[in-house]
């Protein structure tokens, strides 16, 4: 089988996804001490996290993008100037629906017809995740989310609900194209809303044989296609390819000026690519301080709360000699993927440089902020004891 540009790119994103969480996975059970990326780094969402809390908590310090908004912020930058790429050759969500229809046509499977209205149902799965995250109860959604199962299937944790919504795609798919990318991906609608108010569209030329669109991933109608194809579109182009009847088909236009296929998704690529490795580097890096004197630490074992993304966490301090020795989780309710790294890498940056002010795990911020704070309460404790 010959593969096409966009099948590459998607073998290629995929693999680099896949041996991302196998590195990291090793990491967390403490194999080997480096990591390329971690699930966090993986996080789209990185990006509303960060303005959630911007505006409704008050102890927020923005200390410039992390890797994980700095995804946000390319998908997004992306989705307004040039369509739902990310969605067509990025996702690996994406791509393992395409192989499992690819499996299902091979398997001579009948396709089944889904009614092409996804706006409501994917918008409203948008609006239900935003209300429930300003809420403080985005930790009932991440189990759930297939995204996240994914990734942990590879990292090597323990399975969670998302993997049986998971397994649910995978069967749909083989019958039919795409439906969690039509009917459910919040991130899907978040790309298409910017999308629609974008100058990027692809437009309808002279010929109405509606071939073009026979083998659409995401089964557009070609009747409902007046002048542009909807923002329903994730942009994988195979219209574009040129009419079988030697007519003009559909064309890509930026501005109502046509740009060819290559030129498209080398910008789509190096903006988001661009955006992933380039706005991290100009994060800012907090001076580091000391906790407080350290001979007002009164030695002793003390707990401690914080706020995390899930809820409370708790923590024992142990403090000997006016130094902290030793940090344990007691209970919390943070998301599998997010805390293991948090956890353990702050405990040993806190024993080691006796220093609170460290900064937050990309794309795990609240769960950093809430370990922290569970800390210094303890060590507060400690002051007053």
């Amino acid at each position: 089988m010959k593969l096409n540009i966009r099948s590459k790119i998607q073998l290629t994103a995929t693999f680099i996804v896949i041996i991302s969480c196998l590195f990291y996975g090793l990491y967390i059970y403490g194999i080997i001490d480096f990591r390329i990326i971690s699930i966090g780094d993986l996080n789209p969402y990185g990006g509303w996290s960060a303005l959630k809390s911007f505006f409704m908590d008050l102890s927020y310090r923005w200390k410039g993008f992390s890797r994980s908004i700095a995804l946000t912020a390319g998908i997004g930058l992306a989705s307004f100037l040039l369509g739902r790429f990310f969605c067509g050759y990025f996702c690996p969500i994406g791509a393992m629906q395409d192989f499992f229809k690819y499996v299902g046509n091979k398997l001579r499977l009948k396709e089944i017809k889904f009614p092409y209205k996804p706006e409501l149902l994917k918008y409203l799965v948008l609006i239900i995740i935003m209300v429930l995250s300003i809420l403080g109860m985005g930790n009932l959604i991440s189990p759930l989310s297939p995204w996240l199962a994914y990734l942990n299937i590879f990292v090597g944790l323990r399975l969670q609900p998302g993997v049986l919504i998971l397994l649910l795609i995978i069967l749909v798919s083989l019958m039919g194209r795409r439906i969690f990318c039509r009917y459910f991906c919040p991130l899907g609608a978040f790309q298409s809303l910017l999308y629609a108010i974008g100058p990027m569209k692809i437009k309808k030329g002279a010929c109405d044989c509606s071939y073009c669109l026979k083998n659409c991933p995401v089964s557009i109608d070609y009747n409902r296609v007046e002048k542009d194809i909807p923002p329903e579109c994730i942009n994988c182009l195979q219209c574009v390819n040129g009419c079988i009847k030697g007519k003009e088909g559909f064309s890509i236009n930026f501005n109502n000026k046509k740009i060819n296929k290559s030129a498209y998704i080398s910008i789509c690529i190096l903006i988001i690519a661009g955006s992933y490795i380039l706005l991290p580097l100009t994060a800012s890096s907090s001076s580091i301080q000391a906790i407080t004197s350290i001979t007002d630490i009164n030695d002793g074992t003390y707990e401690g709360y914080g706020l995390g993304f899930g809820g409370r966490i708790n923590t024992e301090v142990t403090i000997k000699d006016n130094r902290i020795t030793s940090i344990k989780i007691l209970s919390h309710s943070e998301t599998e993927g997010y805390y293991e790294e948090v956890f353990r890498d702050l405990s040993y940056e806190i024993t080691e440089s006796q220093n609170l002010n460290l900064d937050a795990i990309s794309g795990a911020t609240s769960t950093s902020r809430g370990f922290l704070n569970s800390v210094r309460d303890a060590v507060n404790k400690s002051l007053n004891d």
